[in-house]
């Protein structure tokens, strides 16, 4: 909804980035559209890749959680997380919606620092933002560096959202059992 607006803004740090380097000097726009759909929408908006992972890791107990999540998981490889926002859900969920809002403000840090540190070479390349999160990594800075965030970003979302399922299919299974 908002995507036609904030690319009168990526589009020109894009192309800014891409001629620095070429001038051989550094580029100046770290933060860019292919940045944050490489290295913090993984598997959608609030990184929901990590919370279809945590869930297959702590969450199948829950029949509900299980058959959402599996029916989650094809779309969410490829940054479609439609089925997991409102099938789980996340939205108007309170236990769901702090890790939604928490992980995508530390893997933005983790990438930012990351890059400004020159550890991973700033995005240049937009590839499509439906590219699996480690190959659009790779492909966004041309470099095996930018798979490794992304694999590495992947696992802080996963950490971080495993003990919020935990609680919320306990959560659930009290429900059911109180029944």
């Amino acid at each position: 909804m908002i995507d036609p607006f904030m690319q009168t803004i990526n589009a020109p740090a894009i192309e800014a980035n891409v001629n620095a380097i070429t001038n051989g000097e550094v580029a100046p726009y770290i933060v860019n559209k292919p940045f944050i759909d490489s290295f913090v929408n993984l598997g959608g908006t609030g990184a929901t890749l990590g919370l279809i992972i945590a869930i297959y890791l702590v969450g199948r107990k829950h029949k509900a959680y299980k058959v959402v999540n599996n029916l989650s998981v094809g779309p969410g490889i490829f940054n479609i997380n439609e089925p997991m926002m409102f099938g789980l859900p996340i939205v108007l969920n309170p236990i769901m919606f702090i890790p939604f809002i928490i992980v995508p403000m530390v893997l933005v840090s983790v990438a930012y620092f990351s890059t400004s540190l020159g550890i991973v070479p700033v995005a240049t390349f937009m590839p499509p933002w439906v590219t699996p999160p480690v190959i659009g990594g790779f492909l966004a800075t041309q470099s095996f560096a930018g798979a490794v965030l992304a694999a590495v970003n992947l696992i802080l979302s996963v950490v971080i959202y495993v003990p919020f399922v935990k609680l919320g299919v306990d959560q659930e299974l009290k429900k059911v059992a109180e029944q």
